[in-house]
C-alpha cells in the first residue's frame, strides 16, 4: 500500500499497471484506491508489455527468485529491503540483472530523508573531524499487528530481531556515510514478545575504515530511530528517524547546533529515482553492491548470534560466479 502511496505522488513519472497477490482482498482494495488491473498470478505480471518495471514488497525469502524471474523477463525491479537473506542469493540476483542489462533498485529509502542528506554532508565535509564512533538504534513494537503465522512475524523472514524489517534501514545508513562494515559480533532473544521469534538485537562492529560502533533493533518497544557519530571536532545525531539533527561540538564554548525537518517524501523520491535510471537518465542512488553489503551485515549478525557472539567477518563482494557455480540450483 505504501508504494501505492507512493506512486500517486509521482504520477508524472510513474503509472500503476495494477497489482498482484495471494490475497484477492488485498489486490480489490489496492486497486479501489489506486486504480490499475488484479493480475492473476506473478507470470501474468511478468508477460504483459505494458509493465516496464516489477516493484516487489513480498515475504523476504522470495525475493531473489522474483528477482531473477522478472530480470529474464526484461523487466526492471524495485525491491523492498532486504534485498535478500544472504550473500548468496544476492548475488545470483545481482547477476541475473547485470546479465539482462535491468535496473535493480533496493528500497534504502532513508536516503532520500532532507535529514540524512544533511547528516551525510556534515561528515562529508568533516563538520565532524575524525569519526571514532558510531552508535545506532532502529526499534519499535510489532506485538498485535499481524495474526499468528503471519509471514512478517515469522522467524525465517525476520531474523534477529528488528534487524531484519528496521534496523537495516541504519545499517545502510552507516555503509553510505562511513563505509561498510568489516566486521560484526552479535546477541539476539526472545524476551516478551508474544510471535515465535526472536525481539531483541545488539551488536557490537568495526568499519572497514577503522572507527567502533554499536548497533541496536528490537521488535518489542515504544519507536526508537536515531544514529549518533561520534568524532574529534563534533558529535552529530540524527533523532526521530532523521526529523531533528543535532551538533555538539567538542569546543565546549560553541554553542550546540539542531536543524527540523518536517518533510518525508523519500518514498516518492525513489520511485522517481527508478524512473530515471529505467530510462536511462541517471544510474539509481543504492548501488546493488551497497545493498548486497547490507545483507552480508544481515547474515553474519544471524552467524554471530548462533556462535554465542562470536566475532564474524562481514562479507564485502558478492559470490563470484565461479564460486556460486553448482552451489545453489537456480529458480
Amino acid at each position: 500500500m505504501e508504494l501505492g502511496k507512493a506512486a500517486l505522488g509521482a504520477t508524472d513519472r510513474v503509472t500503476l499497471a495494477g497489482c498482484c497477490s495471494l490475497e484477492r482482498s488485498g489486490c480489490e482494495r489496492f486497486q479501489k484506491q489506486f486504480g490499475g488491473q488484479i493480475y492473476d498470478d506473478y507470470a501474468q505480471v511478468l508477460a504483459d508489455p505494458k509493465v516496464d518495471a516489477v516493484l516487489l514488497a513480498t515475504p523476504h525469502s522470495l525475493h531473489w527468485t522474483q528477482i531473477i524471474e522478472a530480470a529474464r523477463a526484461g523487466k526492471h525491479v524495485f525491491c523492498e529491503k532486504p534485498f535478500t537473506l544472504d550473500v548468496e542469493t544476492a548475488s545470483r540476483a545481482m547477476y541475473a540483472c547485470e546479465d539482462r542489462g535491468v535496473v535493480l533498485a533496493i528500497g534504502h529509502n532513508r536516503r532520500y530523508l532532507p535529514g540524512a542528506r544533511l547528516l551525510k554532508s556534515l561528515i562529508d565535509a568533516g563538520e565532524a573531524g575524525t569519526i571514532v564512533h558510531v552508535e545506532a538504534d532502529y526499534s519499535g513494537s510489532v506485538e498485535g499487528r499481524y495474526p499468528p503465522g503471519h509471514w512478517r512475524v515469522t522467524q525465517s523472514e525476520i531474523p534477529s530481531g528488528g534487524m531484519t524489517p528496521m534496523g537495516l534501514h541504519m545499517v545502510d545508513m552507516i555503509g553510505w556515510i562511513l563505509g561498510p562494515v568489516a566486521r560484526i559480533a552479535a546477541i539476539t532473544r526472545h524476551r516478551v514478545i508474544s510471535y515465535p521469534l526472536d525481539d531483541t538485537c545488539a551488536a557490537l562492529f568495526e568499519l572497514v575504515s577503522g572507527p567502533t560502533g554499536q548497533l541496536a533493533s528490537h521488535l518489542a518497544c515504544a519507536m526508537a530511530a536515531s544514529i549518533r557519530i561520534y568524532g574529534t571536532r563534533a558529535n552529530i545525531e540524527a533523532r526521530n528517524n532523521f526529523t531533528e539533527i543535532r551538533i555538539d561540538p567538542a569546543d565546549a564554548a560553541a554553542a550546540s547546533v539542531q536543524h527540523r525537518f518536517s518533510t518525508d517524501d523519500s518514498l516518492i523520491t525513489g520511485l522517481r529515482a527508478l524512473a530515471d535510471a529505467c530510462e536511462g537518465r541517471a544510474e539509481f542512488p543504492v548501488r546493488p553492491l551497497e545493498a548486497l553489503r547490507n545483507v552480508a551485515v544481515l547474515e553474519a549478525i544471524g552467524q554471530s548470534a548462533k556462535a554465542s557472539g562470536q566475532w564474524v567477518e562481514v562479507r564485502q563482494e558478492a559470490f563470484s560466479r565461479a564460486e556460486l557455480a553448482g552451489r545453489l540450483a537456480s529458480p
